[in-house]
C-alpha cells in the first residue's frame, strides 16, 4: 500500500478506479528558471523556489504542494482482459504551467510487468494527461502505478514530483 494519502473513488460500474495523490515541489531547474527571468531562493524547509527577478515575495510562504497526479484504470473488455490507463497531472493555478513532463506508469499483473513512458515537451499547461491501452495475458488483478521519478517541470523551473498514485482493476 502506498505511503501517501490518496483518495480512491470507485466508478459506478465497478470496473474502473480513479486515484490521485499530491505533487510536491522538490526543487528548481536553474537553467530554465534563469533563462525565463527567475531567480532561485530557498524556503523555510530548505527547498528551492523560483521568483521573478527583483520581485518581493512573502517570506517562506511557498506552498510545498504544486498540484495533483492521477491514474485512472477503466476496463475496456474483460473477456479480452484489456483496460485503458489514463494518467497525468494538474498543476495548481498559483503556479505557472508545465513545459515538460517526464512520466512513467508501471503495470503489474499475474503474467508480468511493463512500463509506459512519456517524455513530453508542451506549451505551458496546467493539465497534462495521456492514455494507453493495456492487455493482460489472462484474467486477474492488474495494478498501475505512477512511478517514482515522474515529474512536471514548470515554466519558472519548478520541479513537481508525482505522488505515485496506484490503482488496480480486475481484467
Amino acid at each position: 500500500m502506498p505511503a501517501y494519502s490518496a483518495e480512491q473513488v470507485p466508478q459506478p460500474d465497478g470496473a474502473s478506479v480513479y486515484i490521485e495523490a499530491p505533487m510536491k515541489r522538490v526543487g528548481v531547474d536553474h537553467q530554465i528558471a534563469e533563462s525565463n527571468g527567475y531567480e532561485i531562493r530557498i524556503d523555510a524547509n530548505g527547498i528551492e523556489y523560483a521568483i521573478k527577478k527583483g520581485a518581493i515575495a512573502p517570506l517562506d510562504e511557498v506552498s510545498g504542494t504544486c498540484g495533483t497526479s492521477f491514474v485512472y484504470w477503466t476496463s475496456v473488455d474483460t473477456s479480452k482482459h484489456s483496460a485503458t490507463i489514463y494518467t497525468g497531472h494538474t498543476i495548481y493555478s498559483s503556479f505557472p504551467g508545465a513545459i515538460y513532463t517526464d512520466w512513467a506508469v508501471g503495470v503489474i499483473d499475474s503474467y508480468g510487468s511493463s512500463t509506459k513512458n512519456w517524455h513530453d515537451p508542451s506549451t505551458p499547461t496546467h493539465f497534462w494527461a495521456k492514455n494507453h491501452l493495456f492487455t493482460s495475458s489472462g484474467s486477474g488483478w492488474a495494478y498501475a502505478d505512477v512511478l517514482l521519478g515522474s515529474i512536471a517541470t514548470l515554466s519558472n523551473g519548478t520541479i513537481c514530483f508525482a505522488g505515485s498514485p496506484t490503482a488496480s482493476v480486475y481484467l
